[in-house]
This record gives C-alpha cells, sequence and structure tokens, in this order.
C-alpha cells in the first residue's frame, strides 16, 4: 500500500503543477471557477467532481460534456478538473460499445416497462424511439456509476491515508499529520 500511496502522490505533484500553470494563464476564467467552488481540493469536491465526471461522461451528450461538467461542478460544488479527466470514460474507443450497450438496455426496459414513446409515423418514429431507448439505457448506467464512483473514490482516499498539507495563516503549508500551531 505505501508504494501505491507514494505513486498516487507523486503522480498527483506533476497534475497539480500543470493545473497551477493553466489557471495563472486564464486569471478571469480561474477567479469564476475559483468562486463556485470548482477549484477546491478536498476530499469531498474531488469525489463530487468524479461523479459529476462519470455521470456526463455515462450519458450520449458528446459535444456538450464540457458545459454540462461546467454548470454540474457549479450546481454541485465540484472539482471541474476531476469530473473532466474521469469524463473520458467515454471516448472515440469506447463510443461505440457503450453506445449499443444503452441501445439494448433502454429496447429491453422500453419494452418491459411498458413505457408509452412518443408516437410518430415513418423514419421519425423509428429515430425517436432509437434516441429514448439511448437515453434511458444510459441514465440507468450513469446513476449507479456515478455514486460508485463518489463513495469509491472516498473509501480509497481514506484507505490511502490520503491528506493535503494544511495552510496556516501566514501562507505555508504543514505536512499532513504536523500541526506545528499548537506549540
Amino acid at each position: 500500500m505505501r508504494w501505491l500511496r507514494l505513486k498516487v502522490l507523486k503522480g498527483s505533484r506533476q497534475h497539480r503543477h500543470r493545473i497551477r500553470d493553466w489557471i495563472e494563464a486564464h486569471p478571469r476564467l480561474a477567479k469564476i471557477l475559483e468562486r463556485g467552488g470548482c477549484l477546491h481540493i478536498d476530499e469531498t469536491t474531488l469525489a463530487r467532481g468524479i461523479a459529476v465526471g462519470l455521470f456526463i461522461g455515462m450519458t450520449p451528450t458528446v459535444g456538450v460534456q464540457t458545459m454540462l461538467m461546467i454548470a454540474a461542478s457549479f450546481a454541485f460544488r465540484a472539482n471541474f478538473f476531476a469530473a473532466f479527466v474521469v469524463s473520458n470514460i467515454s471516448n472515440p474507443f469506447t463510443m461505440a460499445p457503450l453506445y449499443y450497450g444503452w441501445n439494448r438496455l433502454g429496447n429491453y426496459l422500453i419494452e418491459h416497462l411498458s413505457i408509452e414513446p412518443v408516437v410518430l409515423n415513418g423514419l421519425g418514429e423509428e429515430v425517436a424511439f432509437e434516441t429514448l431507448a439511448m437515453f434511458v439505457g444510459s441514465l440507468v448506467t450513469a446513476v449507479p456509476v456515478a455514486a460508485a464512483g463518489h463513495f469509491l473514490f472516498l473509501w480509497l482516499w481514506r484507505r490511502l491515508g490520503l491528506h493535503l498539507p494544511i495552510r496556516r495563516g501566514d501562507g505555508n503549508r504543514v505536512p499532513a499529520g504536523r500541526d506545528d500551531t499548537a506549540q
């Protein structure tokens, strides 16, 4: 476990530098994201970000995913960067199997739960039915995956003993587990 913890912390440091550079290059956007709570880095904010990213990544919303993640990060005070990274579960390599699976699951649920789809004639009816089936199937999978990702992240965070350094009033960081302010 110690080896894994050290690997996670090393990778985290590298990513923090990249994020810090991006934030310095975009100060106005960073100010808006900070006010909304989207840049906070603590275990609950990161877990919420992972849940948002998994939920949006597990829905057929390609093309508007980033905008949806920004809105959801503001609404749930979730870490946007965690949501953005995790949403890549839906990528060009996994998109076809995910969409096919959601469509089959949605078709099954619509047939067995007697959901009445929109009644149209011709090709429009087929397109509407298949779209509805895909959205129903994706929502049925997105909700449990997002919840599982949230709780799994919190469990791993606590299991590995990952803690961020505590900031003192003078801006200096105190290593986790040592609080020199109580002397």
